[in-house]
This record gives C-alpha cells, sequence and structure tokens, in this order.
C-alpha cells in the first residue's frame, strides 16, 4: 500500500472514531495534507464543499453524505461586529445542530458576507474588535472556523481587508490552542479578476489559508472552469485549490459536467469540489460530484 493510501486511510479511521468534534486538533491540517485529498479507491475528492444558505431553512442535520464541510451563509461583518441579523433566520443554527454533524465527521464554519446586501462586509480595520466577536460567536456555537466571502467594495479595498482579516484570524486561533481550525475564502473566476492574485501571493495570507475556494460559476462548461481553476494552480497550491460550481443557477450543470469536472480534479491534484448551495442537492447531483 502506498503512502498516500496509508493517509487517507488514517483520515478515514479518525473520522470514524468521532474526531471531527470542533477543537480536536490536527484533523483539520491533515485534510490539507498533500496524499489526502482524493478517495484512494475511486475518482472522487475527498473533499466536498457544500455552502448551505441561512434563509431556506432546511434542516441543518439534514446534510447529505459525502459532503465534507458545511460554510453556513452568511453572517455579516459590521465595522468590527459579526452579527447574524439579515442572514441567517435567528434560532436557525444552533449548537446541537453543528455537534450532530461533527459527530458525523462533517466541519462547520461560518461564512462571512456574500453578494448582497452591499453593507454585508465593511471591516474597520479593528483586528482586536474582530476577535472579540468572533470569540462571542464562538462561544454559543462549536464552529470549526471561518469562511471570508467579500463580494463588494473596491479591489483595493478587498485586498487589504482581506490580507489582514485572514492572518488575524488564523493568529487568532492559534493563540486560543486551534490550530486545526479552517480558514478559507472564495475567490473569484479568475486571479487577476478581483485581486485574488495579490491576495494569494501575500506570504502571510498563504501559510494562514486552509483552502481556497475558486467561484468559477461557468455552469455546464467544464472547460472554462478548469481553466479558471488552472489559473489559480499556477500561484497557490493545488492541494489547496478547490474548485467551484453552482448548481442552483439556470442553466443547471449536467451530472455529467459534474462527474467530468470532479475527475479533472482528482487527475490534476486539486483540492476537491465546492458547491453553491447544498441546502436542497439533488442525489444525482451528489452522486456526480462524490463518486458513489
Amino acid at each position: 500500500m502506498d503512502g498516500a493510501r496509508k493517509d487517507w486511510l488514517l483520515v478515514f479511521v479518525l473520522l470514524l472514531g468521532g474526531a471531527g468534534l470542533a477543537g480536536c486538533a490536527g484533523l483539520a491540517t491533515m485534510r490539507t495534507a498533500p496524499g489526502t485529498g482524493f478517495d484512494a479507491g475511486g475518482p472522487p475528492p475527498a473533499r466536498f464543499v457544500g455552502y448551505w444558505d441561512g434563509w431556506q431553512k432546511n434542516d441543518l442535520t439534514g446534510v447529505p453524505s459525502g459532503v465534507t464541510e458545511i460554510p453556513i451563509a452568511f453572517g455579516f461583518l459590521h465595522g468590527h461586529t459579526i452579527t447574524h441579523k439579515g442572514g441567517i433566520d435567528p434560532g436557525y443554527v444552533t449548537a446541537a445542530d453543528i455537534a450532530s454533524l461533527h459527530a458525523r465527521g462533517i466541519f462547520v464554519t461560518l461564512s462571512l458576507g456574500g453578494w448582497s446586501p452591499r453593507t454585508s462586509f465593511v471591516f474597520d480595520g479593528d483586528v482586536g474588535g474582530f476577535d472579540r466577536s468572533l470569540a462571542r460567536v464562538l462561544a454559543t456555537l462549536p464552529l470549526d472556523g471561518v469562511d471570508f466571502d467579500l463580494e463588494h467594495g473596491s479591489t483595493a479595498s478587498r485586498v487589504r481587508t482581506l490580507t489582514t482579516l485572514i492572518p488575524a484570524a488564523r493568529a487568532y486561533f492559534d493563540e486560543i490552542g486551534r490550530p486545526d481550525a479552517i480558514v478559507t475564502y472564495p475567490a473569484f473566476n479568475t486571479p487577476g479578476e478581483y485581486g485574488d492574485d495579490q491576495i494569494l501571493e501575500n506570504a502571510s495570507v498563504s501559510s494562514a489559508l486552509s483552502w481556497v475556494d475558486v467561484m468559477s460559476y461557468q455552469h455546464g462548461d467544464v472547460a472554462k472552469t478548469e481553466s479558471d481553476v488552472a489559473a489559480y494552480g499556477a500561484i497557490f497550491d493545488r492541494s489547496r485549490i478547490v474548485a467551484g460550481v453552482d448548481i442552483d443557477d439556470k442553466p443547471i450543470p449536467t451530472n455529467a459536467s459534474l462527474g467530468s469536472l470532479a475527475a479533472w480534479v482528482r487527475a490534476n491534484g486539486y483540492g476537491g469540489v465546492m458547491a453553491w448551495t447544498v441546502n436542497s442537492i439533488a442525489k444525482a447531483q451528489l452522486n456526480a460530484i462524490t463518486g458513489r
């Protein structure tokens, strides 16, 4: 048995043993390590990131098997304060919900920002205030980390905000003894479109990120998605690049295109597939992405 298969089996055994609970050091790190990104027995990526929106109010505990990480959308950042108001319905996400997903080996993060409203992610530069606000959130919800989905403002302000907050979040998690915490952000189609090349080429950002999701929402155009993702692979660690698809927006990608992209991701050493959203993902779509 080669080393990659042994590493994958170790992760699988840990998952079955319930090691996915928030705060368990090392597991999230192992998930991002080279050699553990794919199922040794077949084509599906081991990482399938499924965004879960907080306004459809589907049962969060009903996240389907095969999803490995759930960024819950959205919390907002107003100045330096994290709020759920206007994004996640009150009481919709509970500590018990998250614990039930942990018991299944599924990681849960809070995604901050999103496409709308335009003031959903406004950072005032107060890192200490952000840390205190994040601490209050973690005191009530056993989240595994944070996802920074900044999609508004100028390129310069976006670069400045993310090159500040991503390393700051990693430093905060390290400080509280959570080196395994997940810190991610979704990037745009191509690196030069909205400053993503500047963000990812920042050494402090690169070392702080668990992975980056590429929002190459090209519907069924697999070749265009592959081209977009490959552009990121030229400037950033492939094993920490996750190819994104939008399975809600019309024209909806075909199951064949989803399966083709997942196979390409595996064959080229990328970190996995991300989907917006998996609240009501069809079984056929799930099977196409995960190969189950």
